[in-house]
């Protein structure tokens, strides 16, 4: 079970940051971006997933010193999932006393990451299955962050902020909780995901919020070693066996010979596509997920329940007990936060979330103690609490990680416009490439010049079909971009050369052709 509701609410059940809050004596409107980031027409199974219990985790209560009512503390981290109590904890290894809040809730999900990523973090011990170093199952290991938090000196108070407002002399910011509790920090950072949008601001022009959704079950099963590799991982399974298929027949089926016309792409144009993730977890028991990469708008989970069925059906893999339910809905791409605000995010709160995949928990963790060490600094130095958050901003999201994220949307949007069948042919062309770029790409790892190396090779790997819709999706981007404002933005400037240049390159190559 992968990274899903830390990107709702880090673990919060949905209650970090109240509806009724407010920042700088006034609540942002609730904008069609914020509805999707909450979860928008699937919000209610959105706050099923985020408030499921787990008796088995300790209380973030039970392993932290407790905040007490009316404390003033250097930084407030409000949020409790891990990419909350990690940045707590490296804020207090700082020296600085650090308080966090928000409902004391479980990890309802487990994580998909990169093995070499947590071992580089120290978090090895973390990993419960590895497979065939591609993603691994991280379990939820809640007591290895409340350890390091609880060793660095982070204290805890399980309350629900209600209002943020900075203090007329604009030196502190004073925190309303729920129960009446008063708090103030000279920094305050808000780690509980999607729903902190209410107390943000973000740049004007970009793309709307898409979404990534997947149901999924953790079931007992029947057939599966006869249908996938027991041992392996499955990752992507984008063939549409969820479609015009007897039960069973999938496992019979020719390359090239499916009933709804050769790959049986026929009718599937206008189809969002999906496909099949699934974890063995020993014996007969398999975490089984259908998922929706990104769309706009999101892929209904019912639409993605009934495939998952249909799908198993065609393979002949029989659920004989479910364990679980999950619902998975994870917001992507989108405005970045400005950087000239009085309050920070991190996490999804921020932005932190791959547009083209979701994942969040690996780089969030990696980026803590950048943070921390610039917020520190930031402190150290007597700033104000717009001085202090200013500074944090610019580490969080300096211009060239900027750019990187609008190289990571431009691939999000182009993969919004692919049918199944061009999707399937980007993702031959993109594990076609070199490892260095393919990882770098999924782990947030490549510069800028780099993205444009990547964007390069792709092209020329990819087929004919999926260079047109590259060129055609970059000249649109680059056109927009530049016409946002009235100089181009290096970002832009970036875009519009590399539109030329693969214009170019894929003239030559048509010329060749005739």
């Amino acid at each position: 079970m992968r990274q899903q509701a830390q990107h709702q609410l880090e673990g919060c059940g949905g209650a970090c940051c109240s509806p009724s809050g407010n920042f700088s004596s006034r609540r942002a409107p609730l904008d069609y971006n914020q509805l999707v980031r909450e979860g928008h027409y699937e919000a209610p199974l959105v706050h099923e997933q985020a408030s499921k219990q787990d008796a088995k985790q300790p209380s973030i209560a039970s392993q932290l010193a407790a905040l007490a009512p009316g404390s003033s503390v250097d930084a407030l981290v409000v949020g409790c999932g891990p990419a909350g109590i990690y940045l707590a904890a490296q804020l207090a290894e700082k020296g600085l006393n650090v308080g966090l809040v928000g409902p004391d809730g479980p990890f309802v999900n487990n994580y998909g990451v990169w093995v070499d990523e947590f071992r580089a973090l120290g978090m090895a011990d973390t990993i419960e299955r590895e497979f065939n170093e591609t993603l691994c199952y991280f379990q939820e290991k809640k007591e290895r962050l409340l350890d390091v938090a609880a060793r660095a000196g982070v204290k805890y108070m399980a309350a629900a902020v209600e209002g943020i407002q900075v203090a007329a002399d604009g030196e502190t910011t004073r925190v309303a909780c729920s129960g009446g509790v008063q708090l103030s920090s000279r920094l305050v950072t808000l780690a509980s995901g999607q729903a902190a949008g209410r107390f943000l601001r973000y740049e004007a022009g970009a793309p709307t919020v898409a979404a990534q959704t997947a149901y999924g079950i953790e079931a007992e099963v029947q057939g599966y070693d006869d249908a996938y590799d027991s041992a392996s991982m499955l990752f992507m399974d984008y063939r549409r066996h969820h479609s015009g298929l007897w039960d069973g027949a999938a496992r019979h089926l020719e390359p090239g010979n499916h009933p709804n016309s050769g790959e049986g792409l026929w009718g599937s144009s206008e189809e969002v596509p999906s496909f099949l993730y699934a974890m063995p977890l020993g014996g007969n028991r398999v975490f089984l997920e259908e998922t929706c990469l990104v769309a706009k708008p999101a892929l209904p989970f019912a639409v993605l329940k009934r495939r998952l069925e249909r799908r198993l059906a065609a393979m002949n893999v029989t659920v004989t007990k479910v364990h679980e339910e999950e619902w998975s809905y994870i917001p992507v791409g989108g405005p970045l936060p400005v950087g000239d605000q009085p309050l920070t995010a991190f996490g999804a709160a921020a932005n932190l979330v791959h547009p083209a995949t979701g994942f969040s928990v690996s780089r969030s963790l990696r980026q803590a103690p950048e943070f921390a060490a610039a917020a520190a600094a930031a402190l150290a130095a007597g700033g104000s609490v717009q001085q202090v958050s200013t500074a944090v901003w610019q580490q969080l999201w300096s211009k060239e990680r900027r750019q990187q994220a609008a190289f990571h949307v431009f691939g999000m949007e182009l993969l919004t416009q692919l049918d199944l069948a061009a999707t399937n042919d980007f993702f031959k062309t993109f594990f076609a490439l070199p490892d260095f770029y393919w990882r770098g790409f999924l782990g947030s790892n490549l510069s800028s010049v780099q993205l444009l190396a990547f964007a390069f090779l792709t092209f020329l790997y990819a087929p004919v079909g999926i260079k047109v819709k590259l060129v055609s999706h970059l000249i649109t981007v680059a056109v927009a971009a530049a016409a946002a404002a009235a100089a181009p933005s290096a970002t832009a400037q970036l875009l519009q050369a590399a539109a030329a240049a693969a214009v170019a390159q894929f003239k030559k190559q048509q010329c060749q052709a005739q």
